[in-house]
């Protein structure tokens, strides 16, 4: 259905600065595509991935300097990323929120909640952290690093937890078969 692809692409996303974010957001965007059969509101999400690959792709080149750190266009492609990255996490979980509670699943709505306020509190932390020099110590850029693999943790168990509640028996069947 979409679910393992985005699995996929949220675990390439521990490496989004070293550009594993391109192949990430990529499989996030065909995941979301492939949810989108069950309902159009995941093509915004498969959207908001794609806007995220110019983000990840500059950040490797800065990385790896071929790009000088701090122009105007990392700058500006940071915060789109920000944004970009909030939205589209934030508009997931709150679609997977709605088909969990259609179908009488607290569990599932209460953890797709969790995650879409988790996600939402990462990037205006980070936000924070880039645009407050005050605030760019070396305890707080940890703790935010670690706040990261914590989020893409959860991230995951929840993508398995979503495979394995709302997908059906017959759903899997007929994706193998157009596999």
């Amino acid at each position: 259905m979409g679910f393992g692809l985005i699995l996929v692409g949220v675990a390439l996303l521990i490496g989004v600065e070293a550009g594993f974010g391109v192949m990430g957001y990529l499989l996030i965007f065909a995941g979301c595509r492939r949810l989108s059969r069950i309902h159009d509101d995941f093509n915004i999400c498969a959207v908001l991935a794609l806007l995220n690959v110019p983000y990840s792709f500059v950040s490797a080149l800065t990385l790896f300097k071929v790009l000088p750190q701090g122009n105007i266009v990392v700058n500006c492609l940071n915060v789109m990323h920000f944004v970009f990255s909030a939205a589209m996490f934030w508009y997931f979980c709150v679609r997977i929120r709605a088909i969990a509670l259609s179908g009488e699943d607290e569990k599932l709505a209460s953890s797709a909640l969790r995650n879409a306020l988790m996600s939402v509190m990462y990037y205006l932390w980070t936000f924070l952290v880039l645009i407050l020099p005050f605030m760019r110590n070396t305890v707080m850029v940890g703790i935010l690093a670690l706040f990261k693999y914590l989020l893409i943790a959860c991230g995951i168990l929840f993508l398995l937890s979503c495979g394995a509640k709302i997908t059906t028996p017959s759903q899997m069947a007929k994706e193998n078969r157009e596999i």
